[in-house]
């Protein structure tokens, strides 16, 4: 029996080692792939689309100004002048107290003016009088007696004419009339009852146009908004617009306007509040109601948007394979911005124009080259 030479063993052994190989192992530490071996991969390339997302709040409805009608003075009420449920304008009539009383107490007070000033006058004349007389023949206590009921009469003067100030006071005060534009409410008290100032509210008026809503966001996404903002965060209110939603679902008409931010955030809730005033022509707007408030960009931005499947993540965060010129695979982290139907908008970390992969991303390596083929659309 012929026994294999060693060297003949040996090349028996080598080609036993290299069948038992994995495929593609032989060309671990050779160079790239063969053709044949470079993975397919769907590719598309990155439109830019205007984005203006809307963030999503709980607003309640306010009214900028209320104003419980009270009286004054006492007094049976003689007219009740506003329909319940109407608009009034300022400075209309709403509610006439009985008149008669205060009026006669401003007559009495004229009365009293015209006493103090006929005193007065008196006083006057007689130290002219004394004046008149040569030196010498007038006492000098007569003088100083003369003087003094001049200076009487002119406080009783003063006194007399405050007290007919506060009387034409009271006598307006019987006049209830509007502080404000609004929508009266119901009246508490009807014709011919007594009231004063002990009384409560005797109605109270409501102005419903224009009208705010107020709202409350996180603290977290509060400071987000204003870092987006950049070197001119007192601009913020400006760039944005408040939509709204009613409790029926449709959304409301007129758009609103930021007027107000609270300046600092409530510990138990970790939010702050803001406030939006809106027009309320015809009165869809209620205090007391909630509706959703939507927050968008006064403009909307362009910004690239890429497919959901396209976006991976691994430790370092969100990233897609950008495919360059050379084909060859590129990891680019991004920063996912708003979502665009399948699609999501991205802030930063990619541009409109580039390619990246859509489909077999399980097939592509970063830094190895790829066979792109672009999706039929894209």
């Amino acid at each position: 029996m012929h026994i294999p030479s060693r060297r003949v063993l040996l090349a028996i052994l080598a080609l036993t080692g290299l069948l038992s190989l994995p495929p593609g192992a032989a060309l671990a530490k050779g160079g790239p792939p063969a053709a044949d071996q470079v993975p397919t991969v769907s590719v598309s390339v990155v439109p830019e689309m205007e984005v203006n997302p809307a963030a999503e709040f709980v607003g309640r409805v306010e009214a900028i100004q209320t104003v419980d009608l009270r009286a004054r003075v006492e007094g049976y009420i003689t007219q009740v002048a506003f329909t319940e449920g109407g608009a009034v304008k300022k400075g209309e009539l709403l509610i006439q107290l009985e008149k008669a009383p205060y009026q006669a107490k401003v007559n009495e007070a004229k009365a009293k003016v015209a006493l103090a000033q006929a005193s007065l006058d008196k006083a006057l004349r007689y130290i002219n009088r004394l004046k008149s007389v040569r030196s010498g023949g007038v006492a000098a206590t007569d003088m100083d007696n003369a003087l003094s009921a001049e200076e009487t009469a002119k406080a009783q003067l003063q006194e007399a004419k405050a007290s007919l100030q506060q009387t034409e006071l009271n006598l307006g005060y019987t006049s209830i009339t509007a502080p404000i534009g609004g929508v009266m409410g119901r009246a508490q008290y009807t014709l011919g009852n007594l009231v004063g100032p002990t009384s409560g509210a005797l109605a109270r008026l409501v102005q419903l146009d224009p009208i705010r809503v107020v709202y409350s966001v996180s603290e977290n996404e509060y400071v987000a908004a204003k870092m987006k903002a950049g070197a001119n965060p007192e601009q913020l209110p400006a760039e944005l617009v408040p939509r709204l939603k009613l409790p029926d679902g449709q959304m409301y008409p007129p758009a609103g306007k930021l007027d107000f931010t609270e300046p600092q955030v409530d510990p138990g809730t970790g939010t702050i509040a803001l406030r939006a005033v809106f027009p309320n022509p015809q009165r869809l707007l209620l205090p007391g109601q909630y509706v959703t408030v939507f927050i968008s960009r006064r403009q909307a931005r362009l910004m690239p948007v890429v497919p959901q499947a396209a976006v991976l993540e691994d430790r370092q965060g969100l990233y897609v394979l950008v495919v360059d010129k050379n084909d060859l695979a590129q990891r680019r982290g991004i920063v996912r911005g708003a979502p665009m139907g399948t699609g999501w908008a991205v802030e930063s970390g990619l541009k409109g124009g580039e390619t990246i992969i859509v489909h077999g991303l399980q097939r592509a390596v970063p830094g190895q080259k790829v066979n792109p083929v672009r999706e039929t659309g894209r």
